[in-house]
């Protein structure tokens, strides 16, 4: 398989995940996007909490990627959580090496019950201070496994501008297919 046919294939399931999506993410920060295989965090990289994408920064405004409910909020302001309406949580956190930082430098403008909206600015980043306190400022954004019947969830490459660029894409398990399932595990 040639370079340019695994493009290809890549737009193809973003055309694909783009028309049967039941949730489109925007990027929460500018920069690069890079796979959750590549952020230097064990339980991120090998998408124990769940999939998604990570963005290598360049900006220092974290937005809020959908609209819903801050379901979390972190003390040291360096991540948080949205519940949205049809009970997708999407989960983003900003920096590797964080267990030891206070999170001086990071300023929250939400709070735990907040009503935001997709691109309302969540978390303010003094780069400057807190990159010499990390050991990576990655930002991972990640659609929470048990936050609902998660399907597919399907991440774009590329650079993105912060409350502009669609990312990632979730795909629910269709209702009848999961009643289904049910239905066959309840009657053997």
């Amino acid at each position: 398989m040639g370079l340019f046919s695994f493009f290809s294939k890549n737009d193809d399931a973003i055309d694909e995940a783009k028309n049967e999506a039941d949730l489109e993410l925007l990027a929460p920060v500018s920069g690069n996007l890079v796979p959750l295989g590549e952020v230097p965090d064990l339980v991120i990289s090998e998408k124990l909490i769940g999939d998604g994408v990570a963005i290598i920064p360049d900006d220092s405004h974290i937005l809020a990627p959908c609209s819903g409910i801050v379901s979390r909020l972190v003390a040291s302001n360096n991540a948080f959580a949205i519940r949205t309406d049809s009970g997708i949580e999407v989960y983003v956190t900003f920096g590797i090496g964080t267990s030891n930082f206070t999170g001086e430098g990071l300023s929250s403008n939400v709070g735990i019950g907040d009503r935001v909206e997709t691109g309302t600015p969540i978390i303010n980043i003094d780069i400057n201070h807190v990159s010499e306190q990390l050991e990576s400022t990655i930002t991972s954004m990640i659609v929470v496994n048990s936050s609902a019947s998660i399907a597919r969830v399907i991440s774009a490459s590329g650079k993105v501008v912060a409350g502009q660029t669609p990312c990632t894409w979730v795909i629910l398990e269709d209702d009848n297919a999961q009643k289904k399932d049910e239905e066959i595990s309840q009657h053997p």
